[in-house]
């Protein structure tokens, strides 16, 4: 079955690797950069989110063969 926006996603189905070397370096990071990287990716997930959600006919900016009204 292909994936769609309304699939079930099972969150435990995912893995990554993340190396030493970037483990130590946010390591490093003072708290409020960690903050800020967190507060970034939570944008970035919530504008993915948004794109999936709204149809490109319903999004407020025309594309660029519509005529502007």
């Amino acid at each position: 079955m292909p994936w769609t926006v309304n699939s079930a996603f099972d969150r435990g189905d995912r893995t990554y690797y993340v190396s030493d070397e970037r483990l130590a370096a946010f390591k490093a990071l003072s708290t409020l950069e960690k903050l800020r990287w967190q507060e970034e990716i939570a944008t970035f997930i919530r504008l993915t989110r948004q794109n999936h959600q709204v149809p490109a006919s319903e999004s407020e900016t025309p594309s660029p063969s519509e005529p502007v009204r």
